[in-house]
């Protein structure tokens, strides 16, 4: 069946986090004199991954300590010090990265220079943008901001779905809205865990954007930047929809 609709992910997809959370919070664990090796963090950066889809180590969080609180983010900075292998360490640590976190991550919006060419280009080509992520607050005045509102069919957020992805509801709701069936549609996004693994079993075709290489092989198209899409869908795909 032809391509006729793109799914995207927002956050590490189409708007990335300048400086990344994960690299601060380590290049801080560095400054304190607990330096890591690759392998370490290569595993705590897939671990994040993880943890922010859903995992339920997350949810318990929430459920007990709240949203963006700062119980919470105690909770979060000592799972990944554990995760890292300094969790003999933890209890001297916790406090000082979450105290280093507040002062030093003051991130900012980027979108890359290829998201909005590319996306122009694929909506030329006929296709059905939409933007749909977990975030609980409504999408659109965020795409509005972002300079990304004209791109798309239709924006929309788990929160306001009530279906948080992995969950394959997420992506049924979203194609639903805008007349597409699943086998019809391509989700991108750079969470394996959420993106791949739930798009897949929604019965999507997932493209994981993964500059990192974090993921191995994930069995999937994987792209390093959004302006390779074009050239991933037609490899993944097999189709090239018409102009």
């Amino acid at each position: 069946m032809a391509l006729r609709a793109i799914l995207f992910d927002l956050d590490g997809t189409l708007r990335h986090s300048v400086p990344n959370g994960f690299n601060t919070f380590t290049a801080i664990l560095h400054d304190l004199g607990w330096p890591l090796d690759a392998e370490c963090l290569r595993a705590g950066e897939r671990w994040t991954h993880f943890y922010w889809s859903i995992a339920p180590e997350m949810i318990q969080d929430l459920e007990e300590l709240g949203a963006d609180t700062p119980a919470f983010w105690s909770r979060y900075a000592r799972r990944q010090i554990e995760v890292l292998g300094l969790g003999e360490h933890s209890a001297q640590l916790v406090d000082e990265v979450n105290r280093l976190m507040g002062e030093r991550y003051k991130p900012v919006d980027r979108v890359p220079d290829d998201v909005r060419p590319t996306l122009l280009g694929l909506r030329a080509r006929g296709l059905k943008l939409a933007l749909v992520s977990n975030r609980s607050e409504p999408l659109a005045p965020v795409a509005e901001a972002l300079g990304l509102a004209d791109l798309f069919e239709l924006t929309v957020s788990a929160g306001e779905l009530g279906s948080w992805k992995p969950a394959p509801q997420i992506f049924w709701m979203a194609l639903e809205r805008i007349g597409v069936a699943p086998e019809e549609a391509v989700y991108v996004g750079d969470n394996y865990h959420a993106d791949v693994e739930g798009a897949r079993n929604a019965g999507l075709t997932p493209v994981l954007i993964d500059p990192r290489g974090l993921f191995g092989e994930p069995g999937c198209a994987v792209i390093a930047t959004i302006g390779a899409l074009p050239e991933a869908l037609s490899l993944a795909l097999h189709t090239t929809p018409a102009g």
